[in-house]
């Protein structure tokens, strides 16, 4: 998803597509942070708070964006932090908070 629209930042057709990506971002982390959400919870994952909270700052942080652009526009730096930020929570999130969840389904699914 990233590099697909790094290419179209540097290809000149950000401005056509941000909206989109923000949109698209906004509907999958909704559905997708549910579904992890109540999966942590079923399993006991002890990470369950943390991630929900991750989760919570994570929408926050993106509809910061989606005011900037409503306010403003298209801005080519905007959507290139965007893009950073989007890569470096999932980095980050995944390595720190979603691996705490394997062992919890593993040991769940235990007869």
């Amino acid at each position: 998803m990233s590099e697909d629209f790094r290419a179209a930042l540097d290809e000149q057709r950000g401005g056509r597509v941000y909206g989109m990506l923000l949109d698209s971002l906004t509907g999958y982390a909704g559905a997708h942070f549910g579904i992890e959400e109540q999966c942590m919870e079923q399993c006991h994952c002890p990470a369950a708070k943390e991630n929900s909270l991750a989760h919570v700052k994570f929408i926050e942080v993106l509809g910061d964006f989606h005011t900037r652009n409503a306010e403003r526009g298209f801005d080519r730096a905007e959507a290139q932090r965007l893009v950073d930020f989007v890569d470096q929570w999932l980095a980050d999130h995944i390595g720190r908070i979603d691996v705490q969840l394997k062992p919890c389904v593993i040991e769940d699914s235990q007869p």
